[in-house]
């Protein structure tokens, strides 16, 4: 069955959207005005996931040196700062426009990569990431 490839993208893109809803409901509705608190406890929620997924063997992880945490750090504040800023737009902006905005980095990165590497792309790769892949017929 083909359509059992499709199951995992699927499943993302439907626990994506359900929680982009409901941090619109908490963060307007509710009139909730601790986006940090809710932030954290979201960030706990996925750690706790991450490590139960380690656990049961569907993740590999493994340690990380002092140096490569510390390296990643500046990285980390502006994640968060990320997160908050997105917070706070989402409680005052529609759904669609917050996420046309957020999805237009893809489209800024791409464009700067094309400037930059002069990359020639087929259109038809950007439209069917699927093309990508070589499939065997058998």
């Amino acid at each position: 069955m083909h359509w059992r490839s499709h199951v995992s993208g699927l499943a993302f893109s439907f626990v994506f959207t359900v929680s982009y809803f409901t941090n619109k409901f908490v963060l307007s509705v509710l009139k909730f005005t601790y986006p940090t608190l809710f932030q954290g406890w979201q960030t706990f929620i996925g750690a706790a996931l991450l490590l139960l997924s380690g656990k049961l063997g569907w993740v590999e992880m493994s340690r990380i040196p002092r140096s490569a945490a510390l390296s990643w750090l500046p990285g980390s504040f502006l994640f968060v700062g990320n997160i908050y800023a997105g917070s706070r737009a989402l409680s005052r902006i529609d759904i669609p426009f917050f996420f046309t905005l957020q999805n237009s980095s893809h489209v800024v990165s791409y464009i700067i990569a094309r400037a930059v590497h002069r990359e020639k792309t087929q259109r038809l790769k950007i439209i069917r990431p699927s093309m990508w892949v070589k499939r065997s017929v058998g």
